[in-house]
């Protein structure tokens, strides 16, 4: 768990672990779930990223996954009543056919489609890096306040990097930190941070 700092030169450095009760019930959660002790340790929350989340499930917002395995298991039963949704472009014949004609990835046509989404956003990313490259650029361009990211993909050098380069934007942001992550993984971190949510709203 890392939180961000501001340097002198203005970029965000890692500095102090940024930790409070909701964030370590997580961890917990997430450890006793996948009994990988290394998993829980890597994992980076953004200091305003649970407050994002919570907002989103208040306001019936929306989370969008790179991935129908990540849609389908996560626990829908925990997001309350108030209109929350799970979506997943991935499959969507529209994207698709737009990755083919613009030639990239239907990861990031589906970055696209998830960003015109309207209201408070979750984007998350359990499989595909090229998802956290479009995000990324596509910060670069607009605002994104209404839009936190939760990436997870496993892999080695270039994608360790794209969380790194994630993580050093101001995006809202909740990172498994080096080679450690894949769909499991995304998806016992995501049914944690709801659960979590759901049982301890003032946490």
């Amino acid at each position: 768990m890392y939180k961000r700092t501001q340097g002198q030169d203005g970029r965000h450095r890692v500095g102090t672990p940024y930790v409070n009760q909701g964030v370590t019930n997580i961890l917990k959660a997430v450890e006793t779930e996948t009994k990988d002790h290394a998993l829980s340790q890597s994992i980076y929350f953004g200091p305003t990223a649970l407050t994002h989340i919570k907002r989103l499930i208040e306001m019936g917002g929306t989370i969008i996954t790179d991935t129908t395995l990540v849609a389908n298991d996560i626990d829908a039963n925990l997001l309350g009543g108030k209109g929350a949704k799970i979506i997943c472009f991935i499959d969507d014949p529209q994207v698709v056919s737009l990755a083919e004609q613009r030639h990239v990835t239907r990861a990031e046509v589906a970055v696209d489609c998830g960003l015109a989404v309207p209201g408070p956003k979750l984007m998350v990313v359990g499989s595909a890096p090229a998802a956290i490259n479009r995000i990324i650029i596509r910060r670069q361009h607009e605002p994104m306040s209404d839009v936190c990211v939760l990436a997870a993909p496993t892999g080695f050098a270039s994608v360790v990097q794209m969380k790194e380069r994630l993580m050093d934007s101001d995006l809202t942001s909740i990172i498994v930190r080096g080679k450690k992550g894949g769909v499991p993984a995304t998806v016992a971190l995501v049914n944690a941070i709801l659960r979590e949510i759901a049982e301890n709203p003032g946490t």
